[in-house]
């Protein structure tokens, strides 16, 4: 427990005491989870040959809609149902941020359905990679599924402490 003398700490020290003595985990983590598909799904709307970082669409094109013999006019369309799901994902988890903001009782059991939407999701990604023998982002999507795991083992730890 943080004593009141280490919550008027002067500079960024006591600011960073404050933070932890409003802000949940479960808040810090449905932010961060906000913020990621949010800004993935607009990516699939807005990524063009300027934007840096992975084009989907136009991997779709180049590489895994030819390796299936599939007609690449369906990229552009597959990016946008991506990118909707990942919107979708994003706002989900802007209703478990509410909902740890205002300590609603099921607060964590909001967070933790996203977390398994969330990791459903990396699954159906993850199997459409192997079928496009994408070994690269087979590893990636692992990586996310283990950090959303390690997310929802938090949760629910931080239930158990506030119980």
């Amino acid at each position: 427990m943080i004593d009141s003398a280490s919550s008027s700490a002067p500079g960024i020290a006591g600011v960073l005491v404050r933070i932890h003595e409003k802000a949940s985990i479960g808040a810090v983590l449905s932010l961060y989870w906000f913020l990621f598909w949010l800004l993935n799904g607009f990516d699939k709307f807005l990524n063009n040959d300027t934007f840096y970082g992975v084009n989907f669409k136009m991997g779709l094109e180049n590489v895994f809609l030819p390796a299936l013999g599939l007609d690449t006019s369906l990229a552009a369309p597959l990016a946008y149902v991506v990118g909707a799901i990942e919107i979708i994902l994003g706002l989900l988890f802007l209703v478990s941020l509410v909902a740890f903001a205002t300590n609603k009782p099921q607060r964590h059991e909001v967070g933790t359905a996203c977390i398994g939407l969330s990791v459903l999701f990396f699954a159906l990604l993850t199997a459409g990679a192997i079928l496009f023998g994408a070994r690269d982002h087979v590893m990636t999507q692992g990586l996310f599924i283990g950090t959303l795991l390690v997310s929802g083992l938090t949760l629910q730890v931080s239930k158990k402490a506030s119980a």
